[in-house]
């Protein structure tokens, strides 16, 4: 082997490292941004001022939520229409049960947060389709 197709083939072998730790890198930080079921709860519990009994039964709500929405990711693949219908769907089912449990004074706060994921949403649609 000559010395400039060694160096060729380190600079290959460097710059493959490099492209593989950035994409695991971007894999780590989008994977990151999901929450967990008992993290969404603890969040709901920090935000609502939830009781232990309220976090425990919002902890399930969001474990049964995160498991349907896993099946129909599975079934409706490829469907995004579809999968977007059955996730608002969700959302709504989980969104009432978690209502039942809180108070009047929370359930305003929940109010006020719903308000702003629906807010958020509306700003990431926006910037889809600027783009």
């Amino acid at each position: 082997m000559t010395k400039r197709t060694g160096t060729r083939l380190r600079f290959t072998i460097l710059a493959a490292g490099l492209l593989l730790t950035l994409g695991l890198q971007q894999a780590a930080q989008a994977q990151g941004m999901r929450m967990s079921p008992e993290q969404r709860a603890q969040a709901l519990k920090d935000s609502l001022s939830l009781t232990a009994e309220q976090t425990t039964k919002i902890t399930k709500i969001f474990e049964a939520q995160q498991k349907e929405m896993m099946e129909k990711m599975g079934e409706l693949q490829g469907d995004r229409d579809a999968m977007r219908q059955a996730f608002q769907e969700m959302t709504a089912k989980t969104d009432k049960q978690i209502e039942a449990l809180l108070s009047k004074e929370q359930l305003k706060k929940y109010e006020g947060l719903k308000k702003q994921r629906q807010q958020m949403r509306q700003r990431m649609m926006q910037q889809r389709q600027g783009s």
